[in-house]
């Protein structure tokens, strides 16, 4: 999302660190291996067992063959989207193939163990790349995902939470913002009058889904979530909160990719590379693949209350004091949007003027 000047700061990116730093899932190796023995799954020796560099919230941990994330927390699942995904497409498609889950059963943890992806992270050597070469790796995580579409439901939410779900995706957006929005007042994060017109324009929109399809939605395609070799997609990874929603919010997300890449790396050292970069030559691409969402009259209105939601839902888990102040604001001046006009200066509106849309 669109975090204004104080996001490129140097000050803000090391207050994102130090979070990360509070907010991570630490776990022993020792730990790690005897949850994978009481699933069945040795480790002979337990020195191979290493910390990933990635997975910011998660703990995950790798072997020379095994990609392991452990969730501490009961209140809900984290993984199970992974593995929903990988019992569908994971023996004939590029993505994650899960060997073992767990949920608190045989464990005192959620445990995803996979398969370790061949290839290299995208997120590494994406500025090496040729942007032919590129493009033939998006041509394939775009056949990926439209496989995913093929995956339907009869009802909308995080596929984590399956006994959660909600007849229209507008009672699932509806929800969320409710809730997020909820935890900002309770946090005293933002004026409660600033939120009112938020939560005003909010409702207004957010009927326009509801009349969808339910599919298979991914929410985080970004460079650090493909793999390849070369020019071929080995895997698209990090499934965690997929949702049951309809194709334009995987839309929403591949347009944050295109767009605004250096969101994906806020606090890491990667930050400086993809400072103000972006790939939109991969557009026409996007527009090509998935021609039906682009043919909504109200795409860009979806999308900016998709953009909306995610906004109020990063300002709901307090990152930053200073970030949070000029996300309401940015808001507020941009994203309230009371004629298509204004529209175009959203967030969203932004990115699709990058697509020629």
């Amino acid at each position: 999302m669109d975090k204004q000047e104080y996001s490129k700061s140097e000050e803000y990116q090391k207050e994102i660190a130090e979070q990360y730093k509070k907010r991570v899932i630490k776990i022993g190796i020792a730990e790690v291996a005897e949850v994978l023995e009481k699933l069945s799954i040795i480790v002979p020796d337990v020195t191979t067992i290493k910390e990933s560099s990635v997975g910011n919230m998660n703990a995950t941990y790798l072997t020379a063959d095994l990609a392991i994330k452990i969730n501490t927390k009961k209140d809900n699942a984290r993984y199970l989207a992974n593995k929903v995904a990988s019992d569908a497409l994971g023996n004939d498609w590029p993505i994650i193939k899960v060997i073992a889950y767990d949920f608190f059963n045989k464990t005192n943890y959620e445990v995803l163990v996979m398969e370790r992806s061949r290839g290299r992270v995208l997120l590494e050597d994406i500025f090496d790349l040729s942007q032919e070469s590129m493009k033939e790796i998006f041509q394939q995580v775009l056949e990926t995902i439209k496989m995913l579409f093929q995956i339907e439901y009869q009802n909308f939410g995080l596929i984590n939470e399956p006994n959660n779900s909600f007849s229209r995706y507008s009672d699932y957006l509806r929800d969320r913002f409710n809730k997020n929005n909820a935890a900002i007042k309770r946090q005293k994060l933002a004026d409660e009058n600033d939120l009112e017109k938020i939560e005003k324009y909010f409702l207004k929109y957010v009927s326009l889904f509801d009349k969808e399809q339910s599919v298979y939605a991914l929410t985080d395609v970004q460079m650090g979530n493909m793999l390849h070799e070369g020019n071929k997609l080995t895997a698209l990874i990090d499934f965690d909160y997929s949702l049951k929603a309809p194709k334009v919010r995987t839309v929403a997300a591949i347009l944050g990719f295109i767009g605004e890449p250096e969101q994906f790396v806020e606090g890491t050292k990667d930050y400086p590379r993809f400072k103000g970069q972006d790939f939109c030559y991969l557009s026409p691409m996007l527009q090509q693949k998935l021609p039906e969402v682009f043919a909504d009259k109200h795409l860009l209105r979806k999308l900016n209350i998709i953009g909306i939601g995610e906004m109020v839902m990063w300002v709901a888990q307090n990152w930053s004091a200073e970030w949070n102040k000029q996300m309401i604001a940015r808001v507020l001046d941009r994203e309230l949007a009371g004629s298509e006009v204004d529209l175009k200066k959203s967030y969203y509106g932004r990115i699709l003027t990058c697509l020629k849309y």
